[in-house]
């Protein structure tokens, strides 16, 4: 009888402990959705500056329009869905809907663009990272920019500095060089949130709250 007893009482002990675990467990796989996603776009607005730094945009052909060929890390938004390219208008369109596959960076970790054509589909020649709603549950309203930043482009010129868009650079001209901070908040479906913050002058980009990474 007292055999039996302990026997239950040692088994709702393992059930607790595991119930623990699991919720410990549960936590740190949100917790790392939330870092995984920021440590992915932060790196792609990295390589977008460090393309940038390695690549003067002035072209042979002298077009006046060549300042919309600056490196950008550029959202898509598709109505509940949002997306991003980071690439070169070498074409020199306008906006985000300039950049084209193969006018799109290379993602170091697996190969493939960094490009989308919507926000739900990728070809097999483009990185998932980008279908932000798909991959890490980021919806379109969860996406909100602040301080010197446009809603959905950010450009780099060949000394790193950030601009905000590229749609009036007609002739060469520098007025949309950011002039303060910009903010880019985005906040996952658990209601999980991390921004990331671009310098204005020198377009250093970070993570808040971990400045020195």
């Amino acid at each position: 009888m007292k055999k039996s007893a302990f026997t239950i009482i040692e088994l709702v002990f393992v059930i607790i402990v595991l119930g623990i675990l699991a919720s410990v467990a549960m936590s740190r796989m949100e917790r790392d959705l939330t870092q995984e996603a920021s440590e992915t776009i932060l790196s792609h607005i990295r390589l977008a500056q460090q393309l940038a730094l390695n690549d003067n945009k002035h072209r042979s052909d002298n077009s006046p329009m060549w300042q919309r060929a600056y490196w950008q890390f550029a959202l898509r938004r598709c109505g509940d869905d949002v997306a991003y390219r980071v690439g070169s208008d070498t074409s020199l369109g306008s906006g985000v809907n300039g950049i084209g596959d193969t006018e799109s960076a290379i993602n170091p970790i697996d190969g493939k663009y960094i490009f989308s054509e919507d926000c739900e589909n990728l070809d097999t020649d483009e990185t998932p990272s980008v279908l932000l709603t798909k991959k890490f549950g980021i919806k379109n309203s969860g996406v909100t920019t602040t301080g010197g930043c446009d809603r959905n482009q950010i450009l780099f010129d060949y000394l790193g500095r950030p601009h905000f868009r590229n749609t009036t650079y007609t002739s060469p001209d520098f007025s949309n060089i950011m002039t303060e901070d910009c903010n880019l908040t985005f906040t996952l479906e658990d209601s999980s949130s991390f921004s990331i913050i671009i310098e204005d002058e020198t377009g250093h980009a970070y993570i808040e709250g971990q400045e020195s990474l």
